[in-house]
């Protein structure tokens, strides 16, 4: 394999024009091991950093050892920065670390799930402009008696985002041991968009002086962009992919917190806490914490 830097992805490309695969590094020197004709679709395996053509150094590995130049190529879908298969090197614990809840969870006993193993509840806080979760405050005095950590989450909305700073952190009221995070997920009608998410991490940065973490999953693929951006990777991921094998945004190389399973879905792993039932369903939000 080249010595050449690259970055792990997953997709494909449609070549836009006759292009050359090159065999054994992203370099014009490298010897021709074939031709692609205009229009072959090819799946990548990374993006490689090599000899610069008409200004573009970057390329695409399609096999261990072979790169064609990017320049010469079209995406057809949006590419994917590819975690390692977590099968190697996760061993999901027998109690998660960590569950997310809102009011539409039920919680029995907290001292039970922290002597099960629990060590942290995220528990959403407030919605938009103006929504809030009427259980997060006893349930913050319950956690704590219990010796478990406490985070609270702003569901993002279209709202004016200086509405909902004030209504997250009036109502969260969060100190200096409360984990802060905005849950950036699919909202039909009431769409954050991805400058919001930036100004609404920035005017959290602006009061505590910490960065919230960012929970998402395709959506931020979608509305974040291809290209990876500086101000996301400053702040840590939470992951939400019920996968086993789950791929991250272009602006992260790892997660900080990934949230494996909704209940019914996700890799084999724990489903249920003991103290905390979930909800109607007995579904519960578990997450691993590396």
């Amino acid at each position: 394999m080249s010595n050449a830097p690259e970055i792990p992805l997953t997709g494909t490309v449609t070549t836009t024009v006759l292009v050359n695969v090159r065999q054994g590094s992203p370099s014009l020197q490298a010897p021709v091991a074939q031709k692609l004709a205009a229009g072959q679709t090819v799946t990548i395996l990374a993006a490689v950093v090599g000899d610069s053509v008409e200004g573009n150094a970057h390329w695409y590995r399609i096999t261990a050892n072979t790169f064609i130049w990017a320049g010469a190529c079209a995406r057809t879908a949006p590419p994917n920065i590819a975690a390692a298969p977590l099968e190697t090197s996760v061993n999901l614990q027998r109690i998660p670390f960590v569950v997310d809840l809102y009011h539409g969870d039920e919680v029995s006993s907290f001292q039970q799930a922290q002597h099960a193993g629990l060590a942290a509840v995220i528990h959403k806080a407030t919605t938009g402009a103006s929504g809030r979760d009427d259980e997060y405050d006893n349930r913050r005095i319950d956690a704590r008696n219990a010796g478990l950590l406490w985070g609270a989450y702003h569901w993002g909305a279209a709202a004016n985002i200086t509405q909902q700073v004030d209504n997250f952190l009036h109502y969260a009221q969060p100190d200096e041991n409360t984990l802060v995070a905005l849950d950036f997920e699919t909202t039909p009608g009431n769409q954050m968009t991805a400058e919001g998410v930036k100004d609404f991490c920035t005017a959290i940065y602006g009061e505590l002086h910490r960065r919230p973490v960012i929970y998402g999953s395709n959506l931020l693929r979608e509305k974040l962009g291809a290209t990876r951006d500086p101000f996301f990777t400053d702040h840590r991921l939470w992951l939400a992919q019920y996968s086993a094998h789950p791929t991250l945004p272009v602006h992260w190389s790892q997660y900080w917190l990934w949230q494996y399973t909704d209940g019914p879905h996700g890799p084999s792993g724990c489903r249920s806490v003991p103290g905390i039932p979930g909800n109607a369903r007995g579904h519960l939000d578990c997450n691993y914490f590396p």
